[in-house]
């Protein structure tokens, strides 16, 4: 969702125009997503059919069929990218402890960070269930058997299935945390509203994740000698690493056909510049390196 945001912004260069789109973006239903899209088109009819372009199912959240989980962007990708950026650049040992050292204390900061929480949610899904419980207080509920509830609000009448785990909104379905009909409509039967929660957002989960330990590594100047003073240590074993064959040539690689008029030709033998080999020109050469 960013890179199309941005490339929205290059093509309009209008902010009213960008907040608008990332609303749509992340409306529930496809009415509300509809909605968004005419407040846009009312402004530039350019813009809208620019994003028309653009299939909704692969960045409007109410056209996602699983569960989101609120995320619109790489953002956890990207920002690992970014940190691996500097250790990328190094001989490969070094980046491999580069990155062994900076997983194992995350790890570590982690695990220790998660023994101070005493509540059965991670913190931030705590305080969504939180806040969705404050909203639900003032919503009034009526039942229609032992897992459909119909939901009253100031903004409409929602239908919740507590068996199937959905509402009429989504977004009990797209976050994995009840909204706050679901979370209504589980008070009104007595549930307790974090059994309905995705496992993902359990601080057991979150513990069992870090509970692997990665472990340090001495210098690599004790690596033989440590091996050799371990009976249970497996015998080095030699690797060759060879160079790859050969490079890709630079640019689209070109269709072979049979044209009518080259068919009696006489071949004309050509030859590479760059093994000395006649058959073949530099560009198409697969020696290797």
């Amino acid at each position: 969702m960013r890179h199309l945001s941005d490339s929205f912004r290059k093509e309009f260069n209008n902010t009213m125009l960008v907040n608008l789109l990332w609303e749509a973006a992340h409306t529930l239903t496809v009415i509300e997503f509809e909605a968004k899209i005419l407040e846009i088109e009312e402004i530039s009819q350019d813009a809208a059919y620019w994003i028309r372009r653009v299939p909704p199912r692969l960045w409007a959240t109410a056209y996602f069929e699983g569960t989101r989980f609120g995320h619109l962007t790489a953002n956890i990708v990207e920002s690992l990218n970014t940190w691996l950026l500097e250790a990328s650049g190094l001989p490969i040992i070094q980046m491999m402890e580069c990155i062994r050292r900076q997983l194992m204390t995350w790890f570590n900061e982690r695990r220790e960070t998660s023994m101070q929480w005493t509540s059965i949610l991670v913190p931030s899904a705590e305080r969504c269930v939180a806040e969705a419980l404050e909203r639900a207080r003032t919503y009034q509920v009526l039942r229609a058997n032992e897992a459909e509830f119909e939901v009253i609000s100031h903004e409409g009448t929602n239908i919740v299935d507590i068996r199937n785990r959905c509402c009429l909104c989504r977004g009990w379905q797209l976050f994995g945390l009840p909204c706050a009909h679901a979370v209504a409509a589980l008070l009104s039967c007595r549930q307790n509203v974090h059994r309905f929660t995705e496992s993902c957002f359990t601080v057991a989960t979150y513990r069992k994740t870090y509970s692997q330990t990665i472990h340090p590594i001495p210098d690599k100047t004790l690596w033989n000698e440590l091996s050799d003073g371990d009976p249970n240590a497996s015998k080095a074993v030699e690797v060759i690493i060879n160079p790859p064959k050969s490079l890709r040539p630079p640019g689209r690689p070109r269709k072979k056909r049979v044209r009518a008029e080259d068919r009696g030709r006489a071949k004309r033998v050509v030859h590479c510049s760059r093994c000395n080999q006649t058959g073949h020109f530099r560009t198409t050469c697969a020696a290797p390196i």
